[in-house]
């Protein structure tokens, strides 16, 4: 072969590895994700089986809808901290009597009003008051877990509405309703961001926040409607892992509030701009489960587990500042 035609196979081989490259620092979760396959595959083969690949799709829903929710504010430069406070008190109204022996409709609405009415008044001190989302949503997800234990008086239990328990630990044939609940949302949460006015004015907003406000655009709104949609988002999960543990207990959620900010960063997300859309969001989420479920198949301690996730969520942050310079 000729050293021209050998110079420029290599070049082309080099652009195309930096391609790669670029791809695999802008979202990080599908690259991670095809690496947790391939050690599974080596030390936990029983993991790939349909029937436990359906068990971490349906455990990874709450922190999926967590994600999404919470990558629409970053989107838009700002961040919730108190999804976490919001399925905390989700979960032990849940399973106050009133709620367990009630109407089907109120422990379906409950958490998404509480969700949406959380969400407003972050936005409201965040995009009116120009408040600090951080130290904002922090408080009120302090606020929101003491709410939890004034509600529950210190030691929650009882049960659960039934249809709360099948939406999500039921089926339709093999496949679990909680995932096919996940898969709409996602869907519906992708088609707006691609595809609405709100989605582009949110990534406008994001991308400059002054540029956008002289261009036209409400970007009050955008931040309003943004942390209403991920309050309505922790509702929906704080419904999900309510379900699912079929009582009220203490701290639902708390760990899913730092880990909502990995997958969405995993995903390809960071502060004012998304790379990987819900899909990526999605993958991240799908990612951290199934890591979790391959450490406990490996005889990975907790607290081994809680190291390797901080990790995970350190170099997250780190991966979002390298996309960001």
């Amino acid at each position: 072969m000729p050293k021209t035609a050998t110079a420029g196979f290599g070049r082309m081989l080099g652009a195309h590895a930096a391609g790669l490259l670029r791809k695999a620092v802008a979202i990080p979760a599908w690259p991670a994700l095809a690496l947790l396959i391939v050690i599974a595959a080596i030390e936990q083969p029983r993991l790939l089986s349909l029937p436990f690949l359906l068990i971490i799709l349906r455990q990874s829903v709450p922190l999926a809808l967590t994600a999404i929710g919470q990558s629409l504010p970053m989107i838009g430069r700002s961040i919730d901290l108190s999804v976490g406070g919001v399925i905390a008190v989700a979960n032990v109204t849940l399973a106050l009597p009133a709620f367990a022996a009630g109407p089907a409709w109120m422990s379906l609405a409950f958490p998404l009003v509480l969700g949406a009415t959380i969400g407003m008044f972050n936005a409201v001190l965040i995009a009116f008051v120009r408040a600090s989302a951080v130290v904002v949503t922090l408080g009120v997800s302090v606020m929101l877990v003491g709410t939890s234990y004034l509600i529950s008086g210190g030691a929650p239990g009882g049960a659960v509405h039934p249809l709360i328990r099948w939406i999500a630990t039921g089926r339709w044939g093999t496949f679990p309703i909680a995932g096919i609940v996940l898969l709409v949302i996602a869907i519906v949460a992708a088609v707006m961001l691609r595809r609405s006015v709100f989605g582009h004015a949110l990534s406008a907003t994001g991308a400059s926040y002054g540029a956008a406000w002289l261009g036209g655009i409400s970007v009050r709104k955008e931040l309003v409607v943004a942390h209403v949609l991920c309050g309505i988002c922790a509702g929906i999960a704080g419904i999900m892992l309510t379900g699912y543990i079929g009582t009220g207990t203490l701290n639902l959620g708390a760990d899913l509030v730092m880990a909502s900010v990995a997958a969405v960063v995993l995903g390809g997300t960071t502060f004012g701009a998304s790379a990987g859309g819900v899909g990526g969001v999605f993958a991240g989420a799908i990612a951290l489960t199934f890591l979790a479920n391959l450490m406990t198949g490996m005889g990975v301690g907790k607290p081994a587990q809680l190291i390797v996730q901080g990790l995970i969520i350190a170099g997250a942050a780190a991966l979002a500042r390298l996309r960001a310079r």
